[in-house]
């Protein structure tokens, strides 16, 4: 018996399964990370899809609407919506009639195997003429104010409010909370409750109740009484998506810069988030789905317009630049708690917190035009004016 033929035979064998076990061992691992990438690149992909999924159908509505806003009749015309194919993608639009007066705009993208949709309520609301057209389009008693919120009104710091005139107005449909160092030139309402600490205001505070410091003082009086809620505007922006997307300045997702921007056209709409910083100056109108953040030392230029637009989001503004135009918060929250100035008006549906020594407000009337103008006027159909009355989805 040989025992180290035997031994030998049995430590080469061993040998030979540890090779094999390694060998395993290394495929497995390859086959997992093999399996784990192509993982991330199915869903990159599919995220890719999915955002030109949404801009096609996007695209749908905005084919639809500029159909319907020349000829409303054509509603019923199913002929006029077909299936569309587009470079990246297609779009199909359905259009359901609720009334004589309202469609629901139900826009389906397609891109690779990912759909998307889009669901717009769209109404005529008729009439002609340039005043009866800007009643409607705008709820235009919300302009009469320089600052006006539909929520929580929380004025802190120090800073100066003025108007172009003595009887600017600032107001909140709910609670207006006033402390700090104010140096308001302007008279404040709110429908429910109007709270003051130490100060002195060249104006006057007017609500249902009052809750005013023994040392606050209102130059031209505190007045307890019924105030009426003001609505805050719901503006239809689709006119100013159609003049961005006509200049190819509609971004898709999270836009940022710290550098100075001028969009073509004068108008850059952001499907997401929009960050302003640093030393930047935008010369023209910032229209986002989402937040808005500016902060350094931004400038907006944009008089006699919108300067900065927040369609279902909030603007956070910690700048000490200069704003010049309309700050419109279209169902969310404004802030500003820096040393900034801001000349136009601020219209906001949500809440408004003011904090810093901050110029918040330099009262200049600004009724934004739509590109093109309102219907109604010189150069557009008299007989109907189409908006889009809800964005569902």
């Amino acid at each position: 018996m040989n025992t180290y033929s035997d031994t030998k035979a049995r430590r080469e064998g061993a040998a030979v399964f540890t090779v094999l076990g390694v060998i395993l061992l290394i495929s497995m691992a390859l086959s997992i990370s093999l399996k784990a990438s192509s993982q991330r690149i199915f869903l990159a992909r599919k995220l890719a899809d999915r955002v030109k999924a949404v801009a096609c159908a996007e695209a749908g509505v905005d084919h639809a609407y500029s159909i319907l806003a020349t000829n409303f009749s054509l509603r019923t015309n199913s002929t006029l919506f077909p299936h569309t194919t587009l470079e990246d993608g297609s779009y199909y639009v359905r259009v359901l009639t609720v009334s004589n007066d309202t469609v629901v705009l139900v826009s389906t993208g397609y891109c690779g195997s990912v759909e998307a949709q889009v669901v717009v309520d769209l109404k005529n609301y008729g009439g002609s003429g340039i005043e009866a057209e800007e009643a409607r389009w705008w709820d235009s008693d919300a302009f009469d104010y320089a600052m006006i919120c539909g929520g929580l009104f929380t004025y802190r710091g120090c800073g100066t409010v003025a108007g172009q005139t003595n009887t600017a107005l600032a107001h909140s449909n709910s609670t207006l909370d006033m402390r700090g160092d104010v140096d308001a030139q302007i008279n404040f309402s709110s429908s429910t409750l109007l709270k003051a600490g130490n100060i002195d205001v060249d104006g006057s505070a007017t609500a249902p109740s009052l809750d005013l410091h023994n040392h606050a003082t209102f130059d031209d009086g505190a007045h307890e009484e019924a105030v009426p809620v003001v609505d805050i505007p719901n503006i239809d922006l689709t006119p100013w998506y159609n003049e961005a997307s006509a200049n190819d300045e509609v971004k898709e997702g999270d836009w940022s810069t710290s550098s100075d921007y001028t969009p073509d056209g004068g108008i850059l709409w952001v499907n997401g988030n929009v960050t302003i910083s640093s030393h930047a100056t935008i010369n023209g109108q910032i229209i986002a789905t989402g937040n808005i953040t500016v902060s350094g030392h931004v400038k907006v230029n944009a008089a006699g317009d919108f300067a900065m637009v927040s369609r279902d989001g909030n603007i956070n503004n910690t700048s000490s630049g200069t704003i010049k135009g309309l700050i419109y918060a279209k169902t969310g929250n404004y802030s500003q708690t820096a040393n900034g100035n801001h000349e136009g008006q601020l219209i906001v549906k949500g809440s408004i917190y003011k904090g810093g020594c901050s110029d918040v407000l330099l009262m200049a009337e600004t009724i934004p035009t739509p590109p093109g103008g309102f219907p109604g006027s010189e150069g557009t159909p008299e007989e109907e004016l189409i908006g889009v009355s809800a964005w569902q989805q």
